[in-house]
């Protein structure tokens, strides 16, 4: 067979830019499909885990919620040092990291351990997220190509977040609950190799310097807040540590806005705050991430306790969930062309309404009745992501783009680490004791839950039309 030779130099170059772009993506996109799945995939080991090594809701909360928690308060401290060592850099120690958190949960044999091992996971995930966003969007200047980059970007993450719990239940059924940590092994080597092998080297002119008393400031009022949630309903919400906890988290908050509100440069931009569209947009992000996250959540218990179903199959039940929210965020890539995105929200909103609505309804129907309910929410969660980013940077300055992004990704882990823990605490305060793992007597307080989401973030964005109506 005959080698097809370029024509001419120019042609050459064309050729090797396109292939380094594609290839670049596809490192990125590898890394975002680690990021995301680790923090769903989790969710079918959890009856498996409890089990073997005898945790009850508590601990499991804080399996899920730990990864959370040290992947929110790192995403803007990581961001920053992407920009200022270098976002390859970054972003294969990122891979490293998170190779590394998933060898500690694998070979640990009490919940500790794996506790430890999910607060590594999380920290490499918040290396990975804006080292990988950032490197696609400094090798697209076309502002068509990179939407494009972005968008599979998204689309990755996005799916593999829904997909988390398909490809954990499949591993747990046939290897056990620790493949999942191992099956993550090869794939982060092998994100890792081919991003040193394949990417160069990006980093900002002017990097944004360290702001280490904001990060002691979040970081401290993310993992009391989460103590408070999850603990209360197990000590006793009147407790001293529940109280010293629920009151660092309120003089953290206290302290953490005025401080940043001084700062030039600070990690966490409060003035923004002072844009109606940017709240709207990081209020509705919030709101989505936690009706997504209590529902893996709770699923796990559902399908599996309630059900009996065994986790591969509580896993493949899943499979409309991601599918809706796969096909639906190609599609919100279209409203975002549109200029609709406010549109795209409403939408979701709705369809995550009502499919909350549904899986309340068919919660004791026949098990093929859920399928419809998963498949409408997943789609109305799968509008959330590009939508939401557009409305809350529409009002804000090119300059502050980078910044008001790094918070948006951090709203969305703020709102899986509020649904896991409510969804918990719902879970465990019906069963009475923070031992139970069982669905039965819960009753429709989680899917309640869902269902406010679903109305809040309606109702946040005819708010915003309305007002921009009027103004015009």
């Amino acid at each position: 067979m005959a080698r097809v030779v370029p024509h001419t130099a120019k042609e050459g170059r064309v050729m090797v830019k396109n292939a380094t772009n594609i290839s670049l993506t596809l490192v990125c996109c590898l890394s975002q499909f680690l990021h995301n799945v680790y923090g769903s995939a989790i969710n079918m080991a959890l009856p498996a885990i409890s089990k073997d090594l005898g945790a009850g809701v508590e601990s499991l909360q804080w399996l899920v919620s730990a990864y959370i928690i040290a992947l929110a308060s790192m995403l803007t401290f990581a961001g920053t040092l992407a920009d200022r060592w270098g976002r390859k850099r970054v972003l294969a120690l990122g891979n490293l990291v998170m190779v590394i958190g998933a060898v500690v949960c694998a070979l640990s044999d009490a919940v500790p351990w794996l506790i430890v091992g999910r607060v590594i996971q999380g920290i490499g995930s918040a290396l990975i997220a804006p080292a990988g966003l950032s490197l696609l969007t400094a090798a697209f200047p076309q502002v068509s190509a990179k939407a494009v980059a972005v968008m599979w970007w998204t689309t990755v993450g996005t799916a593999s977040l829904a997909a988390g719990p398909i490809l954990g239940g499949l591993l747990v059924r046939d290897f056990g609950w620790q493949s999942i940590f191992w099956a993550g092994v090869p794939l982060g080597l092998l994100a890792l190799v081919l991003g040193v092998v394949l990417l160069r080297e990006s980093r900002s002119d002017a990097p944004d310097p360290f702001d280490p008393l904001g990060q002691l400031l979040l970081t401290v009022l993310l993992a009391t807040l989460a103590f408070t949630l999850i603990e209360g309903v197990h000590l006793g919400w009147t407790s001293p540590a529940v109280l010293v906890c629920a009151c660092a988290a309120a003089v953290s908050l206290v302290v953490l806005v005025p401080v940043e509100l001084r700062k030039k440069y600070p990690l966490i931009p409060v003035r923004l705050f002072r844009r109606a569209s940017f709240s709207t947009g990081l209020v509705t992000a919030v709101l989505g991430y936690l009706a997504l996250a209590a529902l893996l959540f709770l699923n796990t218990f559902y399908l599996q306790a309630e059900r009996g179903l065994d986790a591969s199959s509580a896993g493949l039940m899943t499979l409309p969930l991601a599918g809706g929210a796969t096909a639906s965020a190609l599609l919100a890539a279209r409203f975002v062309e549109e200029k609709r995105s406010r549109l795209a929200l409403l939408i979701s909103g709705a369809l995550m309404t009502v499919g909350g609505v549904a899986l309340w309804a068919t919660e004791s129907a026949p098990l093929w009745t859920v399928i419809l309910p998963y498949l409408v929410f997943g789609f109305g969660f799968g509008l959330i992501a590009d939508p939401v980013s557009v409305t809350a940077l529409s009002s804000l300055p090119p300059e502050e783009a980078g910044l008001a992004s790094s918070l948006i990704s951090t709203s969305k882990q703020v709102g899986q680490m509020l649904g896991i823990a409510l969804a918990g605490t719902l879970l465990a305060a019906a069963a009475g004791t923070s031992e139970a793992t069982e669905f039965t007597e819960m009753g429709g307080w989680v899917w309640a839950l869902l269902v406010s989401a679903g109305l809040a973030i309606v109702a946040l964005n005819v708010r915003r039309r309305k007002a921009r109506a009027a103004r015009t």
